[in-house]
């Protein structure tokens, strides 16, 4: 059993498949994607509430359980631990039973859990365990999203779609930064998650009142389930999803490592005010949004169907702003600095919807959101991972070298990327079994 998909395919099979009850007469592609975006956006942005307003409530925490910096740390992991422990049981849900229901059941109960919280008002053990439960449940919501993207967009749209919905991460992000706070400081903490319990039952609900498979008709068909230890054995075994899974490995690292490293090098390393820093990374952090959108855009306009192209470019090209950090000292003109950061923020992040449409399409056509699901787990590891390694490189050698290595591992998955295209297209693909 591989994983490997004909490499001449067409881009609708390859996102859409020939699934029963699907014909060449459906919906698809029809003026309810619109409608369908908008349903997969408000999903995100309203799981966002209560992914990143875990991080926004952390302080409360702190001060109420009288915590260490480090015990009230362990808020986040717990939610980020969620969906790493959840996403791929619940993307074999999704391809047995539909995105429809397991989203908004899980999003509805993400909610539930959250208002459970706030409700008990528990000590701080269990209130971790609840924060746990609320990453696990929000973890349908990144491969189901994605698979309605893949249903309902024609290929030539696929990748800005993505980078729309994906939008609703920081939007959801942002929203929780201005409401969460003054609740919490008014009214308490237990408000706060009160709110964010609404915002998940309210998504999951809109989610399963709009929501609707291309071509559906009311009927809603089961499938065999997804043999996840066949399916990963087939997906390391394939080449080229090895390739394209390595690079987006050292992509979702780039990108954390910036967001979570870039604000230090500008204030410690290059000794720029903290105001000055923080204005600097706000731009690397709308830039990123733009990019989301816009690299999507540019890749499906002038090269249609070559995203594993428009990756390999992206990794060549990350390492000219990241080399070029390197070269930076504290007597560097502030505006190169605006400048890189601009850069930098517009690759990092807007590297990430070309990346999960090319695994869509090299997905088994009845193991897509497992597939999704694998590769997003994969990418939350080493998000969770690359930051302290980058930051222990930084100690233990210098900024401006750790920075040089970074160039050089995109570089060298670049050529990866390149040499597997090359081979894949000449072989023939068999199709994917993945039950």
């Amino acid at each position: 059993m591989t994983a490997q998909r004909i490499a001449g395919e067409t881009a609708d099979e390859e996102a859409h498949g020939s699934a029963a009850g699907e014909t060449a007469t459906d919906t698809r592609y029809g003026p309810y994607k619109w409608v369908i975006l908008g349903t997969a956006l408000s999903a995100l942005t309203t799981g966002s509430v209560v992914y990143s307003g875990t991080s926004v409530l952390t302080p409360f925490w702190l001060h109420d359980y009288h915590l260490t910096a480090a015990t009230a740390g362990l808020a986040s992991a717990a939610m980020h631990a969620g969906p790493i422990a959840s996403m791929l049981l619940l993307g074999g849900a999704i391809d047995r039973y539909g995105e429809r229901w397991v989203v908004s059941l899980t999003m509805i109960a993400m909610g539930v859990t959250s208002l459970a919280a706030a409700t008990l008002h528990p000590d701080y053990p269990l209130l971790l365990l609840f924060i746990l439960a609320m990453g696990a449940f929000y973890g349908s919501i990144l491969p189901g999203g994605q698979k309605a993207i893949a249903r309902w967009f024609e290929p030539s749209l696929q990748s800005m779609a993505t980078g729309i919905r994906q939008a609703g991460l920081p939007l959801g992000a942002s929203l929780a930064g201005i409401i969460l706070p003054p609740l919490a400081l008014h009214y308490g903490w237990s408000w706060a998650i009160a709110v964010q319990g609404i915002a998940g039952i309210a998504g999951g609900v809109v989610f399963a009142a709009l929501y609707r498979k291309s071509g559906d008709r009311g009927r809603t068909q089961r499938r065999a389930p997804v043999n996840i230890r066949r399916l990963v054995a087939g997906l390391v075994a394939d080449r080229i999803v090895r390739s394209l899974m390595t690079g987006g490995l050292v992509l979702v690292a780039f990108q954390y490592v910036i967001s979570t490293q870039l604000l230090i090098f500008l204030s410690d390393h290059l000794k720029i005010p903290i105001v000055a820093a923080g204005l600097m990374y706000s731009v690397a952090q709308v830039a990123g949004i733009v990019g989301r959108i816009g690299l999507a855009w540019v890749s499906d306009h002038f090269w249609p169907g070559k995203r594993m192209r428009s990756l390999r470019w992206l990794l060549i090209g990350s390492a000219v702003p990241v080399a070029a950090l390197a070269a930076l000292g504290p007597h560097s003109p502030h505006w190169i600095v605006y400048a890189l950061c601009l850069v930098l923020g517009l690759l990092s992040v807007g590297w990430y919807p070309l990346y999960l449409v090319q695994v869509t399409e090299l997905a088994p056509r009845t193991a897509v959101a497992s597939t999704l699901s694998f590769a997003i787990t994969l990418n939350q590891i080493i998000a969770s991972v690359a930051p302290p390694v980058f930051g222990y490189l930084c100690g233990a050698i210098s900024y401006p070298v750790s920075w040089l290595l970074m160039g050089v591992l995109f570089i060298l998955t670049a050529v990866q990327l390149r040499q597997v295209r090359t081979t894949a297209g000449q072989k023939e693909h068999t199709h994917a079994q993945a039950h």
